[in-house]
C-alpha cells in the first residue's frame, strides 16, 4: 500500500517497523511528527498502545488496519497463545515481560475504543468490532507485480494445494482432506500440497504424495503458490469467514484454477472459480472433474479471472483507499 501511495505523486507514505514506532526513536518522531495519519497494522497492545497514546495526545489521526479475526482463532493456531494467554509472539521484538498481561486481545479493545477508525477487508469483521469504533471496510487488493508469470513445472505430475491462510482445522471439518485423500489414493499423477500447517501425519496419503513447504516468508510463499496446478480454499468456521478474498486473488493472479467452499461473503467473484459444499464427497467430486479436465480450465483461467485479479491491484485502486483516509483526517 505505501508503494501505491508514493506512485501517486500526490502524497507520501513512509514504512515504520513496530519496534521503531513502540520505541518512538527520533526517526518514528520525525516520521510520525511530520504525518497526517498513522495506520497501524494489526498488534495494537503493550508498547504500542503506549505510542498510540502519544501521538494521539498530540492531535494525531491514528487507525488500525487488520485482516485476522483475533477474536475467532483455531485452537491450531499459534498466535493464539499470544492474543488469549499473553505469551509473547515469536519475532515482535516489543515483549520485556515473560507473559503480556491483560492479554493482547483486551488491549486490542482498548486500543480500538482510542483510534478514530479502523479498516478491515471483511463485512463480517466490520460488524464484529463496529461497537469499538467506526470500522471501514477495505476490499483486499494484491500487488500484481509480485507474482511472476513462470510456473514451475513438474512433468505429468498434478500438484493441487491450497491458500497460504488455511489451517488443519479448516482442512479437516470441510471434509477437504477426506477428499484429498481418496483423490490421491485413486490418482498416483496428483500430488497434494501443504505449506505452512502442522503436518498432518494421520493423513492417509502416500509419503511421495504429499509436499509439505514451510516458506519463511513471502517469496518463499509465492514460490510455492507456482508450483500449483489448482488451488484450494476451504471456508469452515467463524475464522474462516471473515477472511477476505486475498487467496482466491493469489490463485487469480498467478493463472491457477480454483476451488473454494460455497460462502456468501464471495458473491462478486463466483463467476471466477468452482463452489463447493464442505463435504467430502462434494470436494472429491470437484476435484476429479477438475482433475480430468485440467487444460480446459487452465485455459479458462488466464482469461476472465486473471484480468479480474489484473483490476484488483493496488495502484489501480489506491484512491479508493485514499478517499476513505480523507474522510477521517478531517474529524
Amino acid at each position: 500500500m505505501a508503494d501505491a501511495i508514493n506512485r501517486t505523486g500526490n502524497h507520501r507514505a513512509y514504512l515504520l517497523d513496530m519496534t521503531t514506532f513502540a520505541k518512538n526513536t527520533p526517526l518514528a518522531q520525525k516520521v510520525c511528527g511530520e504525518s497526517d495519519l498513522l495506520v497501524i497494522y494489526r498488534y495494537l497492545y503493550g508498547p504500542v498502545l503506549t505510542a498510540t497514546q502519544y501521538w494521539k495526545a498530540r492531535d494525531k489521526k491514528v487507525i488500525v488496519d487488520f485482516d485476522q479475526s483475533v477474536d475467532h482463532l483455531n485452537p491450531s493456531n499459534p498466535a493464539g497463545l499470544f492474543w488469549y494467554e499473553g505469551f509473547p509472539l515469536e519475532g515482535l521484538d516489543l515483549d520485556e515481560e515473560s507473559v503480556i498481561d491483560p492479554p493482547p486481545i483486551e488491549q486490542f479493545k482498548w486500543g480500538l475504543a482510542m483510534v478514530d477508525a479502523a479498516t478491515v477487508p471483511s463485512l463480517r469483521l466490520a460488524d464484529d468490532w463496529s461497537t469499538h469504533t467506526t470500522v471501514h471496510k477495505v476490499m483486499d487488493y494484491i500487488n500484481t507485480h509480485h507474482y511472476p508469470a513462470a510456473h514451475q513445472t513438474h512433468g505429468d505430475e498434478i500438484w493441487i494445494g491450497t491458500g497460504s491462510r488455511v489451517e488443519r482445522e479448516s482442512l479437516e471439518d470441510s471434509g477437504l482432506l477426506t477428499a484429498m485423500e481418496n483423490v490421491c489414493q485413486n490418482h498416483p499423477r496428483v500430488k497434494f500440497v501443504v505449506s505452512g500447517m502442522d503436518m498432518i501425519e494421520s493423513a492417509k496419503i502416500d509419503k511421495d504424495q504429499l509436499k509439505f513447504f514451510a516458506p519463511e516468508n513471502f517469496e518463499d510463499w509465492v514460490n510455492v503458490l507456482l508450483t500449483l496446478d489448482i488451488g484450494l480454499m476451504p471456508i469452515q468456521g467463524d475464522y474462516d469467514r471473515r477472511l477476505g478474498s486475498y487467496d482466491l486473488l493469489e490463485f487469480m493472479i498467478a493463472r491457477i484454477p480454483w476451488i473454494a467452499s460455497k460462502e456468501p461473503t464471495f458473491h462478486n467473484i463466483f463467476q471466477y472459480g468452482q463452489w463447493v459444499a464442505n463435504t467430502p464427497e462434494e470436494w472429491e467430486k470437484i476435484i476429479l472433474d477438475t482433475v480430468e479436465q485440467l487444460g480446459s480450465y487452465q485455459q479458462k483461467a488466464v482469461g476472465e479471472p486473471f484480468l479480474f485479479a489484473l483490476n484488483q491491484d493496488i495502484s489501480v485502486n489506491i484512491s479508493k483507499i485514499l478517499k476513505i483516509y480523507e474522510e477521517i483526517i478531517p474529524r
